[in-house]
């Protein structure tokens, strides 16, 4: 009886030891399986996508700029007018507006607005007052549209604009008492009117209108 009793001993101590044993390999396992958990998920930095500057579109300089490929003004020009002096103011016209003025047959453009006009293949033309020796030019040119707004703004800035000389917008009229000068744009067409003796817009009334008539 006493062989069995230590023979249930020891075999109690080995299970209990065999217990401790399988306890710890178990808690073992359990701190194993556990110790990476940390570490098992990747890192913000790892999985962070990509910056915004790595995917951003083509910056707004990429694209050429408007004024490389703006298309330049056309130069001013003027195309050769189609009328003669004597088909501007006829000698009939001449003598109606007043008998005492007949054409200058030394007439040299004088005035801006004569001499612009000859410049861009235009004509020039003189009548004079054989009392006063005053001379009246009439000037006409056929200007691009270059030509023409340069030429409108010079008449607006050295005047105002006239109603009276036609119908706008198909006539554009203009009067400038400083240099004596009434100015009119129609149908393709610069006509300039210069005497000493226009002080007014209605003083070129009757030879603007006269001139209009002949275009």
């Amino acid at each position: 009886m006493t062989h069995s009793r230590s023979s249930s001993f020891a075999t109690g101590r080995r299970l209990r030891a065999a217990l401790a044993v399988t306890g710890a390999s178990l808690a073992l396992i359990a701190l194993t399986g556990c110790a990476p958990a940390g570490d098992a998920e990747p890192t913000a930095t790892a999985t962070a996508k990509p910056s915004g500057t790595a995917t951003s579109e083509p910056s707004a300089t990429a694209e050429p700029s408007a004024t490389a490929t703006a298309t330049p003004a056309p130069a001013a020009e003027g195309t050769a007018v189609d009328k003669s002096c004597d088909q501007v103011l006829t000698a009939d016209d001449v003598y109606d507006l007043n008998p005492n003025v007949s054409l200058d047959g030394d007439y040299a453009a004088t005035s801006d607005t004569a001499v612009t006009a000859t410049e861009y293949n235009g004509i020039s033309c003189g009548w004079r007052n054989q009392s006063s020796g005053e001379v009246i030019e009439v000037s006409l040119a056929m200007p691009n549209d270059t030509l023409a707004n340069t030429l409108k703004d010079a008449a607006l800035a050295g005047g105002d604009i006239v109603p009276t000389y036609g119908s706008v917008p198909d006539v554009e009229g203009y009067f400038s008492a400083t240099t004596g000068t009434a100015q009119v744009f129609t149908g393709g067409y610069w006509v300039a009117v210069t005497s000493p003796t226009m002080i007014e817009p209605r003083d070129a009334e009757r030879i603007m209108g006269t001139v209009l008539g002949n275009l």
